[in-house]
């Protein structure tokens, strides 16, 4: 989320608008309370009625809305995703708190003028979940950064290489990962991943199938080693259950990185033409389904055996992906919050 952030200030400073941030957890509690409901430290207690004169005020993350209340102005919030309602155990023990967290949230958005969800896959999710007006829910995608930008030109990519980025929670599915880099085509390959470490039940499966010693393990990656692992990997390889957007699959794009993935969520939607997509069976979270593992597996070789297939995708990725640069992003959001201003000006109208 501070990304994001980042994001949204980077887009509207300072051509458009000056930019303050504010940190705060879900459920509005002063220390000490507040520990025993949310991990995050450092942030600030709101105050009932926020007094600082502002034109409108942005949240970030749907588990920011419930404080919408608490300013008079515009309100816009940001909806990333559905999967809490869609996939109950993605986060193993912390979900049924994350979940009721997320129940809360989605119940206070009534309280916006306008929601903004990153993909149309993720506004028709959010429709099916909410009494709130259609034409009030705006696609914005998130921005992918100038920084991560493709190689330098004669710059060579590191053979057979598949690059994994993102956390291991079960949406991600990196069992059908796992299962699939054991295909015999990939039996020389090698799997970065950037993000979570394996839990145990993931190392222990990898060594039944004999790919544990192909796998390389990144946690805490700054974000120029991430960049640069994005300009010197031969593909990224995304098989989710579901996305709201798929970050690592926009930021690969942009950097000139083969994308495959499956057909979760949004990450056709992401994608288009410009990567090889591939239909799952089962798109819930459970045991690794192995005819999509297969699948997968085999859709990777393909690519990395055919390095004219892996130009094509690149050059089409690059081009895609300025739907996710600033000035793409900027006349998206700014709709955005054009519409919100106008919705809280007949509001207040309508209130006196």
């Amino acid at each position: 989320m501070t990304r994001y952030a980042a994001g949204i200030a980077e887009v509207l400073e300072p051509v458009v608008a000056e930019v303050e941030t504010v940190s705060a957890t879900n459920i509005n509690l002063p220390p000490p309370f507040r520990w025993a409901f949310t991990r995050y430290r450092g942030v600030e207690r709101l105050p009932r009625h926020w007094s600082t004169p502002v034109d409108l005020v942005h949240f970030t993350d749907v588990f920011l809305a419930p404080h919408a209340p608490r300013f008079s102005c515009a309100r816009v919030s940001t909806v990333h995703d559905m999967i809490p309602m869609e996939h109950a155990r993605i986060r193993r023990w912390v979900s049924l708190r994350w979940r009721m967290a997320f129940l809360r949230s989605i119940r206070s958005l009534d309280k916006s003028d306008a929601l903004i969800v990153p993909s149309a896959n993720t506004r028709k999710e959010l429709l099916e979940h909410v009494d709130f007006d259609s034409d009030r829910i705006h696609v914005v995608p998130v921005l992918v950064p100038d920084a991560i930008c493709p190689p330098s030109p004669g710059a060579v990519r590191e053979p057979r290489t598949i690059l994994s980025v993102g956390t291991t929670a079960l949406y991600k599915n990196i069992g059908v990962l796992i299962h699939a880099l054991a295909n015999k085509d990939l039996g020389d390959v090698r799997l970065v991943r950037v993000g979570s470490p394996f839990e145990a039940e993931y190392r222990e499966l990898a060594q039944r199938l004999g790919v544990w010693d192909r796998i390389e393990q990144n946690v805490d990656v700054p974000e120029e080693r991430l960049i640069q692992l994005y300009q010197s990997a031969t593909v990224l390889a995304q098989p989710s259950l579901t996305e709201g957007f798929g970050m690592p699959v926009a930021e690969a794009m942009a950097a000139g990185l083969p994308v495959v993935v499956s057909d979760g969520g949004s990450l056709p939607e992401v994608v288009e033409t410009a990567g090889r997509v591939v239909p799952f069976r089962n798109h819930h979270a459970g045991e690794p389904d192995l005819d999509d593992a297969r699948d997968f597996g085999v859709a990777l070789a393909e690519v990395l055996a055919d390095a004219a297939e892996r130009q094509r995708m690149s050059v089409a990725g690059i081009a895609e992906a300025q739907r996710f640069r600033v000035p793409a992003v900027r006349t998206s959001l700014l709709a955005a919050y054009d519409q919100a201003m106008s919705t809280f000006e007949l509001r207040t109208e309508a209130a006196h």
